[in-house]
């Protein structure tokens, strides 16, 4: 469409007109096209201003599926909206072993004011390699999601197992940054050099990006075990903790790698040590890794969680770790400080097999401008029901966090749906955000609860003033969404 001319524009043609041939009329200048601005939440992917919410995990033929449900002024509703690579909108088709939905993210990647939604599978085939992988945007609208592009790994397949791939998106976040302005991701690559692959923003529905950097080149063989993105120092671009090992150093513990946002991102900026469980040996037991991001202590810079649930080496009874933020990074002048059920005030006794820590999510419940941190440690036993499970809120203050007025939440609190039962892993995954607008953090919470013929529950609580409350909560399940399947859940999208 032509641009509007203005009324002195025109009123410069009639005077020139006018005036007779010796004068010549200037043409108007058409302003350039405005550039959308990017979506206000990360998750609202029709555009309502209501955050959407993405579950990973529930089964379709012999591989995964997503499913979303649509956010109301009330937390998500019932409009259910579920997506497979059998569906002609969406690339591919459903394959045992891609693991579809094994990991996904969502951000404006093409700034059309809709979120869209990034899905990896990464033990697709591509070619020869069995376990190449990929991520498949589906595109945000008016109406919600729609067609979906897939974006390939940018790694040579002579740099990755040729059989094997390089299984690109095991992990995936999203964010600015290189600090431009436009939505990026970063993506883990199972390769001699990628590590992480950061694909640069904006992405078109063509397939094309602005170009990738490989942050592999950082290390020797960097083996992550989760990535989170979030602000750490005080700019706008989006900084990147890598959380594993990198093996070729020596000290073959679990590290933080920090890449800070901007122009820099693609160089190691920093790192530090998660504290080893196992001091006899002076090795990490690996085993499940959580890890969230928040300002703790209101400093203004952010605070890095790690939770580690299942290390041998300390009897299985798990322990989460925060590191606090500073202007550049990691604040080192500050101890890590570690949590248990045996830390003062926290609920419970740290017990063998419990699990506290094998999920984290953080956010603000009681809007007191302090972020707070829910555990989950899904291996709780509640009276006779072995690995019930239960959720710990500890609550952010002056100082950072501390185990004084934290809270415990199950089963057979008020307001919660379901009963405690045997094998429910309450807490399985946890994910914190503001779903009803009312300027505090929700918390919902995964559990594998049968209900009927039927897994998977997920729990909405609500935050409040006190913190979060099981009164007003929901709970989601395939019956109560009138879906079809018989699994429902199993993670969130980060």
């Amino acid at each position: 469409m032509r641009p509007t001319r203005t009324a002195a524009a025109v009123a410069a043609v009639l005077a020139a007109v006018a005036a007779g041939p010796l004068a010549t009329a200037q043409p108007a200048v058409a302003a350039p096209a405005p550039v959308p601005a990017p979506a206000k939440l990360s998750d609202d992917f029709n555009g309502d201003g209501y955050r959407d919410l993405v579950l990973l995990g529930g089964t379709y033929q012999k591989d995964y599926r997503v499913d979303v449900v649509y956010g109301t002024a009330n937390g998500p509703g019932t409009r259910v909206q579920t997506i497979h690579q059998s569906q002609a909108a969406i690339p591919g088709t459903t394959e045992e072993g891609d693991f579809f939905g094994q990991s996904a993210t969502s951000a404006d990647l093409d700034r059309d004011g809709y979120a869209d939604l990034i899905v990896a599978s990464p033990g697709e085939a591509v070619g020869t390699a069995t376990r190449r992988g990929g991520l498949t945007v589906v595109w945000g609208g008016p109406g919600g999601l729609g067609s979906g592009t897939v974006f390939h790994s940018p790694v040579p397949v002579a740099n990755t197992d040729q059989k094997q791939g390089d299984a690109f998106g095991r992990e995936v976040v999203a964010g600015d940054f290189d600090g431009d302005g436009d939505q990026d991701l970063a993506a883990v690559s199972e390769s001699r050099d990628g590590g992480v692959v950061l694909l640069k923003g904006p992405f078109t529905r063509a397939g094309k990006t602005a170009g990738h950097a490989l942050l592999g080149k950082n290390y020797g063989l960097l083996q992550v075990d989760r990535l989170v993105a979030g602000r750490v120092d005080a700019d706008s671009a989006t900084d990147l903790y890598i959380v594993g090992d990198d093996t070729s150093d020596s000290d073959n513990d679990e590290h933080a790698y920090l890449h800070r946002g901007g122009a820099a991102f693609a160089t190691r900026a920093s790192s530090v040590r998660i504290p080893d469980p196992s001091p006899k040996t002076g090795a990490f037991s690996r085993g499940p890794v959580a890890a969230a991001l928040g300002d703790f202590d209101k400093d203004g810079y952010g605070d890095l969680a790690v939770g580690r649930a299942a290390a041998p080496n300390d009897k299985e009874r798990g322990y989460v770790v925060v590191q606090y933020g500073g202007a550049t990074g990691p604040n080192t002048a500050r101890k890590p400080v570690k949590f248990t059920q045996d830390t003062a005030g926290v609920p419970g006794v740290s017990e063998n097999g419990d699990l506290f820590g094998y999920s984290l999510a953080a956010g603000d419940v009681n809007d007191d401008g302090y972020a707070d941190l829910a555990v989950g440690a899904p291996g709780e036993d509640l009276g006779s029901a072995r690995d019930a499970g239960a959720v710990t809120v500890l609550f952010g203050r002056a100082g950072g966090l501390t185990g004084t007025g934290s809270k415990a939440y199950d089963q057979n609190k008020p307001g919660i749906g379901g009963s405690v039962e045997r094998d429910d892993n309450f807490g399985n995954d946890l994910r914190m955000a503001d779903y009803n607008r009312d300027g505090r953090a929700d918390l919902m919470v995964e559990t594998d609860d049968w209900v009927g013929n039927k897994l998977g529950m997920v729990h909405l609580l609500k935050g409040s003033a006190s913190g979060i409350t099981g009164t007003g909560s929901k709970d989601y399940t395939a019956n109560s969404l009138k879906l079809s399947y018989n699994t429902f859940g199993g993670w969130f999208a980060r």
